[in-house]
């Protein structure tokens, strides 16, 4: 009986050892901001759009103002730090622009993140950043 209770033991301790060590963690997926996930083709793009749709309210140069928060530096950093690009996506589609959210086309939102990414000096990568990643992609300060 003593043995029989020994070995169920040593069988539930491997199978939770064996669990844990095969099962890859949600965060050992996510890569960040600092991996070039856009293009610098797609950050041009989105300089235009975000001219024509974003700075009345944050500025030309990002900086935002008394109603409309900063896209750059250390007030972009302590609203977004550690989020995931999904996060921000969802919410520039969600709400912006104030007057007619999610009137504009799914391509110019990316493009628009592509270019905050760039003015707060994330790198460029080679290829563009494409649906199905933005979740898996943080927002982190320079490692």
């Amino acid at each position: 009986m003593k043995t029989l209770a020994t070995k169920t033991m040593i069988l539930i301790l491997g199978l939770v050892c064996t669990s844990a060590v095969n099962v890859p963690t949600f965060a050992q997926s996510k890569s960040s901001v600092w991996d070039g996930v856009y293009s610098e083709e797609q950050a041009k793009r989105g300089v235009t759009v975000y001219q024509e749709a974003c700075a009345a309210c944050h500025g030309v140069d990002l900086r935002g103002d008394s109603n409309s928060p900063s896209l750059i530096g250390v007030s972009f950093m302590f609203l977004w730090e550690d989020r995931s690009l999904g996060e921000l996506l969802t919410k520039i589609q969600t709400e912006m622009p104030p007057a007619n959210p999610d009137s504009l086309p799914n391509e110019s939102y990316v493009d628009i993140l592509a270019y905050v990414m760039q003015v707060n000096s994330f790198p460029a990568g080679e290829d563009e950043l494409v649906p199905g990643k933005y979740h898996q992609i943080l927002i982190t300060g320079k490692p």
